[in-house]
């Protein structure tokens, strides 16, 4: 387990830098309505997709 330590400390790194991120362009966009409603639209879309996807046999 010790051995997987760095990857997992550098994996939790990467993910609280996109979070930042993330957090950084909500701030600044996620004001608007449309771009709100577009960020909705497409996370419906992709899941959807996925779904449909993982569903065939």
């Amino acid at each position: 387990m010790n051995q997987y330590t760095p990857l997992i400390l550098g994996i939790i790194d990467t993910l609280n830098d996109w979070n930042e991120k993330l957090n950084d362009f909500a701030s600044g966009h996620m004001d608007n309505v449309a771009i709100g409603t577009a960020v909705v639209a497409a996370v419906f879309v992709i899941s959807a997709w996925g779904i449909s996807v993982l569903n065939k046999k």
